[in-house]
């Protein structure tokens, strides 16, 4: 039975969306992508005190007209950079390592025979996520509204593959940048998200719904072997 429930909440936290769509944003927009090198930029929106960014994960596009390769051993995971470090602290949740990891669609792409990880021209795959569980948190927000306090960098390291078939030694670096800005001070009494299950609530009536069909499902199953 133990395993059961355990398996319903594994797909429950399964249908959750993957990541927030944010919107694309020219990089001249703001000083910040400039001096942080972003090749590619987005806004994150307003965050308050007590907000969480979770669920995160990057995407390698190859927009070229060759194939590319990238290397693990040359890429620098994702890191979310304080751009007030005098009002604004920000945390991992939790404060451990292994933050990120490369998704199974990525490591599908990896050639036994070259010993790197291979994008077609024109493809796109999601290469990075963090794991389940696994947050940025805003713990103590005291700037002013609608000044930035945060930047999530994504960068990517890959090489283009010569018509010899012999990969380019230069790496080109790709840097995506999330900008998030402070909300109002009316906005900021937002509590932290729970860190268990209420007692009581929709999940758990969800659970007693399963318990009662799989009760009666053993039930008629007796009944027919009889």
């Amino acid at each position: 039975m133990t395993k059961k429930v355990l398996l319903f909440l594994s797909l429950f936290v399964m249908v959750l969306p993957h990541v927030e769509a944010y919107e694309a944003l020219d990089c001249s927009s703001d000083v910040v992508f400039d001096s942080n090198s972003c090749d590619q930029c987005f806004d994150g929106g307003t965050k308050v005190q007590g907000d969480y960014i979770w669920l995160l994960k990057d995407d390698w596009i190859n927009a070229t007209d060759s194939k590319r390769i990238l290397y693990k051993e040359e890429q620098k995971m994702p890191s979310l950079i304080s751009l007030d470090s005098d009002n604004v602290v920000w945390s991992q949740t939790p404060s451990a390592d292994w933050f990120w990891e490369y998704s199974e669609e990525f490591d599908s792409l990896y050639s036994e025979d070259e010993e790197w990880f291979i994008l077609d021209s024109g493809k796109r795959v999601t290469w990075l996520q963090s794991k389940v569980g696994y947050a940025y948190k805003l713990d103590q927000n005291a700037a002013v509204e609608n000044t930035n306090i945060g930047l999530l960098v994504y960068p990517i390291s890959t090489h283009t593959i010569l018509e010899d078939g012999i990969p380019s030694i230069d790496d080109e670096e790709h840097r995506e940048c999330v900008l998030f800005k402070s909300a109002s001070a009316s906005d900021a009494e937002v509590p932290p998200a729970p860190e268990k299950l209420p007692d009581t609530g929709p999940v758990q009536y969800i659970l007693v719904l399963i318990l009662a069909m799989l009760l009666g499902f053993g039930f008629l199953t007796i009944r027919n072997k009889a």
